[in-house]
Parts: C-alpha cells; sequence; structure tokens
C-alpha cells in the first residue's frame, strides 16, 4: 500500500522551504539544486529504522561506482522538536559522513516537504512511524525514484534521477497485479476442477 502511494510523488518538484543543517546553517532547498540528490527522511529519537537506513545508505554509498560529488545525500529530519544540536549528536553517534548533510525545518515546511515526497508520517506518543525508504531526486528536484527497505543500489536509483527509465517503478505494480489475477484464476480453476471430478 505505501509503495502505491509513494509512487503519485514521482516528478512533482520539492517545494522551496528554509532548513536548518547541524551545524545551525540555514539555507533553501534550492540550494540542493544541480546535482542529483538521495533525500533520506527520519528523525533523529527513532529507536531503530531510521539508524538501520542510514546503516544501509553508508553501506549502499560504499558500494556505488558513482563518484562521491556527482551526487548529494541529504537525512532530513521530519521531527519538528530536532534541534542543530540534536542533527550534530545523530551525526556523530551514527558515524554520518562529513560530506553528508543533516538538516531539519520547521513544523509548516516540514510538512510540505513531507507532503511533497508523498512519504506519511504518523505520531504514537512521541514516536513517528514512518515507512523505510529514500527518495532519489533529480537534479531539479524532482522526485525520481522510491528506494524502499534499508539495503540500497545508490547507482541505479542515480541513474533513474539522471533521467533513465525506470521499467520496474513504472510497470511493476501491473505486473504483480496481473500475476496476483492469474494466481487466482488458477486456484479458483483448480478448486472447480476438483469439485468436478468423481
Amino acid at each position: 500500500m505505501t509503495i502505491l502511494v509513494l509512487a503519485f510523488a514521482l516528478g512533482r518538484p520539492l517545494p522551496a522551504i528554509n532548513v536548518f543543517d547541524d551545524s545551525g546553517r540555514l539555507r533553501s532547498t534550492g540550494a540542493w539544486k544541480g546535482v542529483p540528490t538521495i533525500l533520506v527522511p527520519m528523525y533523529t529519537r527513532c529507536p531503530l529504522a531510521c539508524p538501520m537506513i542510514v546503516a544501509g545508505m553508508k553501506r549502499g554509498t560504499a558500494d556505488a561506482r558513482a563518484r562521491a560529488d556527482s551526487y548529494r545525500v541529504v537525512l532530513f529530519s521530519f521531527d519538528p522538536r530536532d534541534t542543530p544540536a540534536d542533527l550534530r549528536a545523530f551525526r556523530e553517534r551514527y558515524g554520518v559522513p562529513l560530506a553528508w548533510t543533516v538538516a531539519s525545518a520547521g513544523a509548516a515546511d516540514i510538512h510540505r516537504l513531507m507532503e511533497a515526497i508523498d512519504v506519511p508520517v504518523a505520531d504514537a506518543n512521541g514516536t513517528l512511524m514512518h515507512p523505510n525508504v529514500v527518495v532519489a531526486l533529480t537534479p531539479d528536484l524532482k522526485p525520481a525514484k522510491v528506494l524502499v527497505g534499508t539495503s540500497f543500489d545508490i547507482d541505479a536509483a542515480l541513474s533513474i534521477a539522471r533521467g533513465e527509465r525506470d521499467w520496474v517503478g513504472q510497470y511493476g505494480a501491473y505486473a504483480l497485479a496481473a500475476l496476483i489475477l492469474i494466481a487466482t484464476l488458477a486456484a479458483i480453476y483448480a478448486v472447480a476442477a476438483l469439485r468436478a471430478s468423481p
């Protein structure tokens, strides 16, 4: 269900919002334009998923053939409670590379950005529930590919962000629906054949 919801964000540009990083520096998301960006929605108080996503990103970028200066990685906290000090502590705790940006924004701007990339977040008594995803953005900040899980093929995501066709992303849901329909019809036929046999 979440994968289908996320697909609606593809191609829709990110809003220009003001963000702050772990040093307290303010800038606009417009400053991210020019190279593909891997946007990692997360929050610093996350007990399990976000550290796993960061670890997966570190593995994915280490395995990538793409030059590190040909794209950027932005860890974006969707928790309005996070401060520059919280972002800095998260960076230190999980060994986030210095070349990566760790950022957040005010509540209204967080909401606008998360809505633009179609990543739902729900508050369960202070613990924020969210899908394990990262979003590859084109150089003009349009979502091009959503990667789900904690293991990421950075080269494939960057290829799509640079304009290559994503056949699996475009048609995978249709192929899955067709397979489910075929399996259902086959099961109905098998049950009917068993009932008809003497």
